[in-house]
Formats: structure tokens, C-alpha cells, sequence
């Protein structure tokens, strides 16, 4: 056969060889179901996720993948407050409380925008040397509280910044608090500095001291104090460089050592756990904060899931981070000393 020689194509009746074969009515109507099944199911999808952020204010909890952890990105800064070294925030994140330990020395209010609403004055009778370091947000009341170690005081604020009153309890005269917390009951964690061995008392809503914790675990300056939701108390033992982990009865069950490995701590000041239990503990040599997941049930182990951070003074990096604190909406909130500030981060 030569090239030019043309292959015919069969007909077949009722159509001709250049004519489109019609879609069958069935296979349209299938079609066009599949497309209305799968937008409905994103509008559902949508509707969820909204109705989520609108009851919950925070993020969707993820399944965690190993070694994929998603750690937070820098959002925004407060500026205002000198070298801050603790930091606080109520649930809806509306109002920050940082406290300065230079310039005026004093404990300021913050919206979320980072807008100064107000200076926390302690109590004019007790002079001018005044320290504001760690503060605590009461769940139950949105009083703050604030320790202030060089009067061996822990001072009581409204929502708004007004004093109310000292928080003394009358078998502790001469003690320095440093390092507060709430749990979800309302219970208060003070750690105190002045004894040895140095230990975190635990109050009930009336005052009165419950629990001490620490009295084995040799503890060296414990700044920040946390709880989980299984009520396990996690300390960063600052000067020991480890992040200590106690169940009810003050039992260490878990703890993260000072080293150069991954996950491994040099001096941690801060400490906060958000909603989805996960451990944020401020390394002030480490210029970051370290992400561990909580400790599970019937585990004796903190998962290590992340660092962010790093040296410097641009946004997102630290001079010497000290606080951490979270709020209802996942943010976190690191008080970047050296830099003058407090960053907020979020997922």
C-alpha cells in the first residue's frame, strides 16, 4: 500500500464517522451528584471549622506527625516595658500584663493590639524597691497576681490594673516568691527562694497553704511553675538547667536535663502549657523557647517536638527570653528582655 493511500474508516448506522458520541443521561446525572456531594461536604467542613474558632477561639487541634511537628511563627511585639521579665495573659488574650525590672519597675496592662492601658502600683506604704517578676492570671476571678521578691510580696491587681491587696500568708513571713501559677481549679503555686530546700507551696481559694511541693527534687531557683490538665506540676529549676516534672504528691516523674543534645535545656526561666498540651519553656541561654508535649498517662517522659527562636534583635529572634505565658486562643506570649519587649507568637 503507498503512503498516500487513505484507510477507511466502517460506518455504523445511525452515525456518521465525524459526529461526537452524546454523554449517556445516566452517566450526567451520576456526575453532577458526585460534584454536589463533594461541595456540600466542604460547605460542612466550613461550617465546622467556624463554629469551632467561634465556641473555642483557637486552633483546630491537628493530629501530631513524628518528627513534622509545626512549631509557631512571630506575629506581632508589645512594646513599653523595660527589660520585662514576666508575662501574663487572660483567656480572650485581650489584656497582657508584663512587668518591668528596670526603668520604673513596675507591672504594666496591655491590650491585644499591644496599646498601654495602665500602670499596676503596689501599695505606697512599701516603699520604692519594688521588683515585679512573675505574674498570674486567677482562672476563676481574671485578679492578677504578681510577685515581687525584693519585699518578699505577693501583690493582688483587678482586671484593669487596680491594687487590692497583699496576698500574705501568715506561716510564711520573710519568704521570697518568685516563680506563680494557677491551675484550672484555682488553686495557687508559689515557689519560694528563701528556704532550703527550695519548694513550691501550693494555697486553695481561701489562702490557706494545701501542699509542698519539691522538698526531694533539689530544686535551684524554680522560676517558672505550670499544670497540666492531669494536674501533673512542671518547674523549670532554673539554675539546675532542668525542667522538672511532679505528679500530685510531689513525686519527680519526668525531667529534661541541661546538655548540648536536641530537646536539652541551658538556663530555663519561663514556663506555659496551652490547650493542647503542649510545654513552653523559655531558655534565656538557649535564646529561644523549647516545645515538649506533655507527659501521658502512665509515661515517665516529655516528648521533645521543637525550638523557635534564635539570637538577635530583629522580629522573631531574642535577647535573653525569659516568661512565657498562653492564652484561651493559642497564642504565646515570650518576654524578650534584652530587647525591650514581648513577643507574640501563633500557629
Amino acid at each position: 500500500m503507498s503512503e498516500s493511500a487513505a484507510i477507511p474508516v466502517p460506518a455504523v448506522e445511525g452515525i456518521e464517522p465525524t459526529d461526537e458520541i452524546e454523554e449517556p443521561p445516566r452517566r450526567r446525572r451520576r456526575r453532577k451528584l458526585v460534584i454536589l456531594l463533594f461541595l456540600l461536604a466542604a460547605f460542612i467542613g466550613l461550617l465546622l471549622l467556624t463554629l469551632w474558632y467561634l465556641l473555642f477561639r483557637q486552633p483546630i487541634p491537628l493530629p501530631n506527625i513524628p518528627g513534622e511537628s509545626v512549631m509557631p511563627t512571630y506575629s506581632t511585639a508589645v512594646y513599653g516595658a523595660r527589660r520585662p521579665m514576666g508575662v501574663a495573659a487572660n483567656a480572650a488574650g485581650d489584656r497582657v500584663y508584663v512587668g518591668e525590672t528596670e526603668g520604673d519597675r513596675i507591672a504594666k496592662v496591655f491590650d491585644g493590639s499591644g496599646n498601654l492601658l495602665g500602670l499596676m502600683q503596689p501599695p505606697a506604704s512599701t516603699g520604692n524597691d519594688h521588683v515585679p517578676v512573675y505574674l498570674a492570671v486567677d482562672p476563676i476571678n481574671d485578679e492578677v497576681y504578681v510577685t515581687d521578691r525584693p519585699t518578699g510580696s505577693v501583690y493582688v491587681y483587678d482586671a484593669a490594673g487596680t491594687y487590692q491587696r497583699a496576698f500574705e500568708p501568715a506561716e510564711l513571713k520573710g519568704w521570697q516568691p518568685l516563680g506563680i501559677t494557677f491551675d484550672a481549679a484555682g488553686n495557687l503555686y508559689v515557689s519560694d527562694v528563701s528556704v532550703q530546700p527550695q519548694v513550691i507551696f501550693v494555697f486553695d481559694r481561701s489562702g490557706n497553704q494545701t501542699r509542698t511541693l519539691g522538698e526531694t527534687a533539689n530544686l535551684n531557683f524554680p522560676n517558672g511553675i505550670a499544670v497540666d490538665k492531669a494536674g501533673n506540676v512542671y518547674v523549670t529549676d532554673g539554675n539546675n538547667g532542668r525542667l522538672v516534672v511532679m505528679d500530685a504528691s510531689g513525686a519527680v516523674i519526668a525531667q529534661v536535663g541541661r546538655g548540648a543534645g536536641e530537646g536539652n535545656l541551658g538556663l530555663p526561666r519561663g514556663l506555659a502549657i496551652d490547650g493542647q498540651d503542649r510545654v513552653y519553656v523559655g531558655d534565656a541561654t538557649g535564646q529561644g523557647v523549647f516545645v515538649y508535649a506533655a507527659v501521658k498517662p502512665g509515661e515517665r517522659r516529655l516528648d521533645y517536638l521543637g525550638f523557635f527562636g534564635g539570637q538577635g534583635v530583629s522580629n522573631g529572634t531574642f535577647q535573653f527570653p525569659n516568661g512565657v505565658a498562653v492564652d484561651g486562643r493559642g497564642r504565646i506570649y515570650v518576654a524578650d528582655s534584652g530587647n525591650h519587649r514581648v513577643q507574640v507568637w501563633t500557629y
